[in-house]
């Protein structure tokens, strides 16, 4: 029977940048849900350049929550820079990403758990995308074409919820400093010869804070970082 591994050793890595009406409720969320699962666990918050309040709510959480990490770019570096660091900073024998905007339910990583038994990498795919239409439209062309270029066939690439084994991640020379640090991460883990799973995760609109993602700067980054990411991937 599929159950939720006993002896948990899990680190949560929670990528920040401009997330001051977000932070703390989806730091409290895991920090509430966490001993529920594991008696070995962290939360790393990496704040990436944040220009707004999240320094000094991070600063004030961490006095408060003894399993709380900050770990601080001085300077934005991208999503992908943040994941990055947090990787490397995790210490537990799993670490689970997930976007710090509050369109994540911390409490469905226990979905997640489910199979990490089974599989080295549990990638959350979104139910329901709930996002703009213009977001959708970007969001089905970059899984087209990484699934294209890279043949990694899941259905939701970019989701910001997943859970690796450690032992993964430490094989992997991951590089991308921005949006497609999902699709390197998988395609370099592909070649490896690791195995994933897709699971369904509820995904909920964004009530506070602004979207990065369709901004056109980032876009065309993205794109960009993907062909980038080929041509290096074919050397």
């Amino acid at each position: 029977m599929i159950g939720i591994p006993e002896n948990v050793s899990l680190s949560v890595v929670l990528p920040m940048h401009n997330e001051e009406d977000n932070a703390e409720t989806t730091i409290r969320k895991c920090a509430d849900h966490l001993p529920t699962v594991s008696n070995d666990y962290e939360i790393l918050a990496v704040n990436d350049g944040s220009k707004d309040k999240t320094a000094e709510i991070l600063e004030r959480l961490s006095k408060e929550i003894p399993s709380l990490r900050v770990i601080t770019h001085v300077k934005n570096q991208g999503y992908g820079a943040a994941v990055g660091t947090g990787q490397k900073e995790a210490v537990k024998k799993l670490v689970v990403f997930m976007d710090s905007d509050g369109q994540f339910d911390f409490r469905e990583v226990n979905r997640l758990l489910l199979f990490i038994d089974d599989y080295d990498m549990v990638s959350g795919c979104r139910l329901e995308r709930q996002d703009s239409l213009l977001r959708d439209l970007m969001g089905t062309t970059f899984n087209t074409l990484v699934r294209f270029f890279y043949r990694v066939q899941i259905a939701d690439i970019n989701c910001g919820f997943k859970l690796y084994r450690k032992k993964v991640l430490q094989q992997l020379d991951l590089q991308t400093p921005g949006a497609v640090i999902n699709a390197e991460t998988l395609a370099l883990a592909k070649r490896k010869g690791f195995t994933l799973m897709s699971v369904g995760v509820t995904h909920y609109p964004r009530e506070k804070g602004e979207q990065s993602g369709a901004n056109l700067r980032v876009v065309l980054r993205a794109f960009l970082e993907i062909f980038q990411l080929f041509w290096r991937l074919r050397k």
